[in-house]
């Protein structure tokens, strides 16, 4: 049942909190939460105000029905001004009961109709579409991506096996590239102090790239 779900399911509307028996975890823990300025959020809850005093003054049902099927209306889509509608019909005497006690909370019975949303809820959507919108590429940690490439070095400086020399093409990059590591092996195998001159000079390079990274890179 969908009321496993918690309170993101419970909360939807009166309909669903009734379902699954939460409709007192939702007026205190969802409903009277922020809300997004809107006209049907705004008209709402002025309508509340105005049927909290006409319950005082012993107005008809019907009237009541009526004022707040006349809010649903100003819903931007046909679907939500319907189920607005029913939620009314449906469950007037529990909205006038919420009504006595939330006099000076109207927004958790407009939460309640679906009529003012949860300021919460509609910054974290707005937030999801900008990025979807922006094809926003999540940032991420430079020195777990150079971790595995320096974890190497080793092998380069000390190969097991003498890479074999290609032809070397003009323009070709790949292949001086090659050229250039035979070279540093042969002169690493006959020259140990070039070694340590290499290491030197690779740590102060390192510690250029900034705390976090060079850390990474010296003792990998």
């Amino acid at each position: 049942k969908d009321c496993a779900k918690g309170p993101e399911v419970w909360c939807q509307n009166l309909r669903t909190a009734s379902d699954c028996k939460a409709v007192k975890h939702c007026q205190q823990n969802v409903w009277n939460k922020p809300t997004v300025e809107s006209i049907p959020c705004d008209l709402c809850k002025e309508i509340v105000r105005v049927v909290g005093k006409l319950l005082k003054s012993n107005d008809t049902m019907e009237e009541i029905d009526e004022y707040f099927k006349k809010i649903c209306e100003f819903l931007p889509e046909s679907d939500l001004v319907e189920q607005c509608k029913d939620i009314v019909e449906s469950y007037l005497p529990n909205i006038l009961d919420m009504v006595k006690s939330e006099l000076e909370n109207p927004e958790v019975v407009c939460g309640a109709l679906t009529l003012c949303q949860s300021l919460q809820k509609h910054l974290a959507e707005v937030k999801l579409q900008s990025q979807l919108q922006s094809n926003k590429i999540p940032e991420l940690d430079f020195s777990e991506l150079a971790s595995p490439f320096m974890a190497n070095v080793p092998l380069l400086l000390y190969p097991q096996d003498k890479p074999k020399k290609e032809t070397k093409g003009n323009g070709n990059l790949c292949n001086d590239c090659v050229q250039l590591m035979t070279d540093i092996q042969d002169t690493v195998r006959n020259n140990s102090t070039f070694v340590s001159s290499l290491i030197e000079h690779a740590k102060k390079e390192c510690e250029r790239l900034g705390p976090a990274l060079s850390e990474v890179v010296i003792f990998t």
